[in-house]
């Protein structure tokens, strides 16, 4: 869903942000708004209510042309002389059973965290520009099922080939396979390693606490288990953090000038559900598309 950073705004559709910054982000604190009789007037005859209907539709199919699974939208207005502007209270987006650039979550839901947002379209030029700091909260939730069909992806298989190059340059091992296993709230990596000087496979089983740190999903305390024996194994805490399944899916909210932090990740009921924001500078000038 080309990052999902379509889903940002009203006349935002699959956009690319071609500006970068640093990011502090805070909410507008004088909002810019039209004439209190405008609003007024809107919201007595009830066009204002039909025009966020009209949002929400174009939003909603916007992101089914970029993405499988079952979307509701909503937006909020303060008037129709505001939304046409690119002003709005709020947008909510929540996503079940996604598929899109070949990551799969549970659920998605994405929420404005300010009143007061404003982005500006220019038709002529195909941009939009972010013309306040724009912040949208995300949570999301993955299953066992979720994790292991995104590791079928070949940016995903990518990471493993790279891996793969580091151990077979001194003829060390090579990883076959590898899936992810939830059992009893508890995160296991299995991965199939063949060992070229002895000939031979084995199946490895590395389990994990889940933890964020700088904004990032880390694997800490790493254990590697089998039927004889369990022990640390904190020197693999580098391979399973550069083949971790969760970053990779979570790439997804990603925008080369969007920040994303990862807040709070836990495993509950046998699946992860992460919490975060995605943050926008003020001035981000989008190249939009038809």
């Amino acid at each position: 869903m080309k990052k999902l950073m379509l889903a940002l705004g009203i006349l935002l559709f699959s956009a690319n942000i071609t500006f970068a910054g640093c990011l502090t982000f805070q909410c507008p604190s004088n909002p810019e708004l039209s004439n209190g009789f405008a609003r007024a007037l809107s919201n007595a005859t009830g066009t204002n209510f039909l025009a966020e209907k009209a949002a929400q539709s174009i939003i909603k199919s916007q992101i089914k042309k970029e993405a499988k699974g079952s979307f509701n939208v909503k937006v909020d207005s303060f008037s129709v002389p505001d939304l046409k502007a690119g002003r709005f209270k709020g947008l909510e987006i929540t996503g079940k059973n996604i598929i899109t650039d070949d990551v799969y979550l549970s659920y998605l839901k994405l929420k404005t965290l300010c009143d007061y947002n404003y982005i500006v379209v220019d038709s002529k030029n195909n941009t939009a520009t972010f013309k306040e700091d724009f912040g949208m909260a995300f949570a999301a939730s993955v299953t066992e099922n979720d994790l292991n069909n995104t590791m079928k992806a070949a940016g995903y298989n990518a990471l493993i080939d790279e891996l793969n190059s580091i151990g077979g340059s001194f003829n060390l091992f090579k990883i076959t396979t590898s899936h992810v296993k939830i059992r009893d709230n508890k995160f296991m990596y299995v991965v199939q390693v063949a060992f070229p000087f002895v000939n031979t496979k084995k199946d490895v089983v590395l389990t994990a606490d889940i933890n964020v740190h700088n904004g990032k999903i880390i694997f800490s305390h790493t254990k590697l288990i089998n039927d004889y024996f369990a022990m640390d194994l904190s020197s693999a805490a580098y391979a399973i953090n550069y083949l971790n399944p969760l970053n990779f899916t979570l790439k997804i909210l990603e925008n080369k000038d969007a920040d994303m932090q990862v807040e709070e990740a836990v495993i509950k009921d046998n699946q992860i559900n992460v919490d975060g924001t995605i943050l926008v500078l003020k001035d981000v000038v989008t190249e939009t598309k038809d």
